[in-house]
């Protein structure tokens, strides 16, 4: 299989990005490094915006405290209480934070004007498979008993996540599906790792693609899953039914080893009577919308992301 071309402007901030300690190559040599990682972890510098108010809220979680960044608009058009978004950050499971995605929890925040509640789930290795997934699913369990503690609706949930955070969210549906957890109005899922097995054409051979290469993405699985069997919660695709899902909005970037996934995982949701949107943006990598969000593919999707969840959460 061949690599399709990368779109040229985001070529271009590829090859201009200072990369620093997250190399737009070689990802894998950093999550094989606990040192290189760890650097990942730090929380980032993030820039106040005086449209929204953003606070930490700590929760009982499984593994002890567990925090949740909130962000809310200051002087939203469609009143008070306002539909929640659940946020899932992504980072290869083994890194990241909600600061690190802050500006994509306020982009959903301010322009889909709803309260964003993004999750400090517990990272791996140290933490494998089941905690991060058993995070995100207390997380949502609790915003439906509490959301007006927040100003939120707790009829007008949605579940959003990239990569290892599309990953949760689709397991945190999934969850609450078979437990009859919380009803769940959207998932949106941005080029989601769903596939533990990396079984798809693109995940075998897309060896060098910036960003995110095969052997990042079976490392980063390795760290997530171990030697454990790929159950449901920690790998969806292996679900044998994913009929009774909240509607889905599926984002897939062309030159990413989990493009493939994303595309089959969308046609049984669709298969299975499961109201699915998909989208291919051709020429885009792995992480770019939260990479480089000026970028004129990025805002277009950014754009789509927004209309979906305003779709769901204010019809």
């Amino acid at each position: 299989m061949s690599v399709p071309p990368v779109d040229p402007e985001i070529q271009s901030l590829l090859e201009t990005s200072d990369t620093g300690i997250f190399p737009v190559h070689g990802l894998a040599s950093v999550l094989a490094n606990p040192e290189r990682y760890q650097l990942l972890r730090e929380r980032p510098d993030t820039t106040a915006d005086d449209r929204a108010k953003v606070e930490d809220l700590f929760i009982p979680g499984p593994g002890g405290q567990l925090r949740l960044r909130v962000y809310r608009p200051v002087a939203p058009a469609t009143g008070d209480v306002l539909p929640v978004v659940l946020y899932l950050h992504g980072g290869a499971f083994t890194y990241g934070s909600p600061e690190a995605e802050e500006d994509h929890a306020l982009r959903y925040a301010l322009d889909a004007e709803a309260v964003v509640v993004s999750v400090d789930y517990r990272l791996a290795p140290e933490h494998p498979y089941p905690a991060a997934a058993d995070d995100a699913y207390a997380a949502l369990t609790w915003l439906a008993d509490h959301a007006a503690r927040i100003g939120g609706d707790p009829g007008r949930i949605a579940v959003a996540g990239v990569s290892a955070g599309g990953n949760l969210a689709a397991s945190t549906v999934l969850r609450a599906r078979d437990l009859g957890g919380p009803k769940v109005a959207l998932q949106l899922l941005m080029y989601p790792a769903v596939d533990g097995g990396t079984t798809s054409a693109s995940a075998r051979e897309f060896t060098d693609t910036p960003i995110l290469d095969r052997d990042a993405t079976r490392l980063a699985w390795r760290h997530y899953v171990g030697d454990q069997d790929l159950e449901t919660y920690a790998s969806p695709a292996q679900a044998p039914d994913l009929s009774g899902l909240p509607p889905a909005f599926v984002v897939v970037a062309e030159v990413d080893p989990l493009r493939d996934e994303g595309h089959r995982y969308a046609e049984r949701l669709g298969a299975a009577g499961v109201t699915t949107e998909l989208i291919q943006v051709p020429g885009a990598v792995h992480g770019f919308d939260v990479l480089f969000p000026t970028a004129r593919i990025s805002e277009r999707n950014l754009t789509d992301q927004v209309r979906a969840l305003r779709e769901a959460l204010h019809s």
